[in-house]
């Protein structure tokens, strides 16, 4: 199925690029999703802003939203425009549903969209990009499904055209993934555009630098993120 919906897409390009970082979500969101999902909390997210911030510089185009700008409308419209997208948001890995697993971004003030952009919608996003980073907890987990593998959040980002994501197994830290992130990122354009598994080795090399700080040396701050997908 990914060899089918991939098979006509061009090289990397990795010259532009999308990314949401700690959107606002309101008081009574955070309240009616925890009555949902028990111990679901959705507080602030100041590194990610900063994750995305910094990242947003090392592109020469870039659209970065935050805080009550990163509506879901104005991330579907964005989304379909660039080459690189980056979530730096909460997910919710939704184990008994996994197509309701969802990432959280703000209301929009029309009443449009809910905030909440799930699985099920990520599929009909038509996106044109090489990469997805999914930079938020169990970003990677989901149902199996015979002949499709593990379908979940990831999976829809491919059904809408992504050639690779980057996402996580496990619960992450904040701090630590956006080191991580922002490393990956730099790496990523440090390198060469004809360096074998491009996407692979840049993540990889940004895991062993975040390893060798000592603050971060137990694998619960690298190891949570994969690859899947193409990883020139």
């Amino acid at each position: 199925a990914y060899a089918l919906m991939t098979g006509s897409r061009r090289g990397p390009a990795f010259d532009s690029l999308f990314a949401v970082g700690n959107p606002l979500v309101g008081e009574a969101d955070r309240k009616s999703f925890a009555a949902l999902y028990r111990d679901a909390k959705l507080g602030p997210l100041p590194d990610a802003e900063r994750e995305v911030r910094e990242v947003g510089q090392l592109y020469a185009r870039a659209v970065v939203l935050s805080g009550a700008e990163a509506t879901e409308s104005r991330t579907k419209s964005a989304a379909k425009k660039a080459s690189v997208i980056h979530f730096a948001t909460h997910a919710l890995f939704d184990d008994a549903h996994p197509m309701s697993s969802r990432l959280a971004l703000a209301r929009d003030e029309a009443g449009a969209d809910d905030g909440w952009l799930e699985a099920r919608e990520i599929m009909n996003l038509d996106v044109d990009a090489d990469l997805v980073v999914l930079s938020a907890c169990e970003t990677a987990r989901g149902a199996i499904g015979g002949g499709e593998g593990v379908v979940g959040m990831a999976w829809s980002f491919f059904v809408a055209g992504a050639r690779s994501t980057i996402s996580t197994q496990w619960k992450v830290g904040t701090d630590s993934t956006a080191i991580l992130m922002i490393d990956f990122h730099r790496t990523l354009h440090r390198s060469a555009a004809t360096v074998p598994l491009r996407k692979a080795r840049s993540l990889r090399d940004a895991q062993l630098r975040v390893l060798r700080d000592p603050r971060y040396r137990h694998p619960f701050h690298w190891a949570a993120f994969v690859i899947l997908g193409d990883a020139s």
